[in-house]
């Protein structure tokens, strides 16, 4: 096996640590308000799902990628091939289901809620409401099931994705001509904070998460000139941050919805 279950949550949760000490060392934003209460906050909130997320999704994740049938149970690749095209098939289907949670306003009740935080940070790319995350993961399993995903696989490419996902929601900078560089490749800090903007122009793009190329392929890439200038948040929502309010920001009447 490429990766286990473990070392995989050893290797993000140490991430997270290492990315929080460096944005507390050398924050990009500066005006960072109470950031011990928001991590408390967010971590509670990421602790809670965590449980429900082991409890009921992970069952049906282990059962979906044991499937006796499936694509690539029936076309026989080298397993390096197959591994490519497991990232390539689950990126492309991340990028299309951030797509739809955006569209959507059933869906983007749910997803706003990761966007409503107003002073993102490391805790920020963890932070999603249970509902998204029951949606989203019944609608993998079943992508896996067709496809015959090898858990294995799917773990090596969930630590790659969400290694990056830590890194790009971190509040730090890489420097724009590192950042230019990197985002040729793999979502940017610099691409990720245009996503998280309060004007909506701004938040419907660079839905990526791990290849920035789903972006350029599909006209959803954007760049601005300062990231210094983005305000982060969702309209409405601001002071919708305790973990209770959280959970009930899909009931949330908004005029910005």
């Amino acid at each position: 096996m490429l990766i286990e279950k473990m070392e995989k949550d050893i290797l993000l949760i140490s991430l997270l640590v290492i990315f929080y000490i460096w944005e507390c060392l050398y924050p990009y934003f500066g005006t960072f308000e109470k950031k011990t209460r928001h991590a408390v906050r967010n971590m509670g909130l990421i602790a809670l799902n965590a449980v429900v997320v082991n409890l009921l999704l992970l069952p049906l994740v282990v059962f979906a990628t044991n499937t006796t049938w499936g694509v690539f149970r029936v076309v026989s690749l080298d397993g390096w091939m197959e591994l490519v095209l497991t990232i390539a098939i689950i990126d492309l289907l991340t990028y299309f289901m951030h797509v739809i949670f955006h569209r959507f306003a059933f869906l983007w009740r749910f997803h706003r809620m990761h966007h409503s935080d107003p002073e993102m940070d490391v805790t920020t790319g963890a932070r999603f409401h249970i509902g998204e995350h029951i949606i989203s993961v019944s609608v993998r399993c079943a992508v896996y099931a067709v496809f015959a995903i090898k858990i294995e696989y799917l773990l090596f490419y969930e630590a790659l994705f969400l290694a990056n996902v830590l890194f790009h929601h971190a509040n730090i900078s890489i420097g724009e001509p590192v950042d230019k560089l990197y985002r040729i490749f793999l979502t940017s800090p610099n691409m990720h904070k245009v996503h998280h903007s309060d004007i909506q122009v701004e938040t419907d793009s660079n839905y990526t998460s791990l290849f920035s190329i789903w972006d350029r392929i599909f006209g959803t890439f954007r760049i601005i000139e300062n990231p210094n200038n983005i305000t982060y948040g969702v309209k409405g929502l601001e002071s919708e941050q305790t973990i209770k309010k959280m959970l009930m920001t899909p009931l949330k009447s908004i005029d910005a919805q």
